[in-house]
């Protein structure tokens, strides 16, 4: 979860939310991280820097909603923005599927429009 309602202005992400990390690990000692955020609310027009979760997939995502990793929106983050998720009553940082993940980069790549990138 990153909590993004401070230091923020609408129509930046302007609320905690779901988010993937997709900084490398070698960024640790920085103390800050990119990071994807996600919504329920689908994009207007769909594109190819949008990648759609179906309803169910995670059981940290709404269970009855499509969940978007809106990655036009990558945004760089301090640690200190970032919690683990609470879920089943204890706090947990759960992992993407590696192929959720890699679509994400591959997205990312699109709204940079960094055709070359490979992730």
């Amino acid at each position: 979860m990153c909590n993004f309602t401070t230091g923020f202005k609408a129509p930046e992400m302007v609320k905690r939310r779901h988010v993937a990390v997709v900084s490398p690990r070698y960024r640790r000692h920085t103390g800050l991280c990119l990071v994807v955020p996600f919504s329920t609310v689908p994009p207007h027009e769909i594109e190819q820097h949008h990648y759609e979760n179906q309803h169910g997939t995670y059981d940290f995502f709404d269970p009855a909603k499509s969940v978007w990793a809106k990655c036009d929106m990558l945004t760089c983050v301090c640690f200190e923005r970032l919690d683990r998720l609470l879920l089943y009553g204890r706090y947990q940082a759960p992992m993407l599927r590696s192929k959720d993940l890699q679509a994400i980069q591959r997205c990312v790549s699109q709204a940079l429009q960094a055709p070359g990138a490979h992730f």
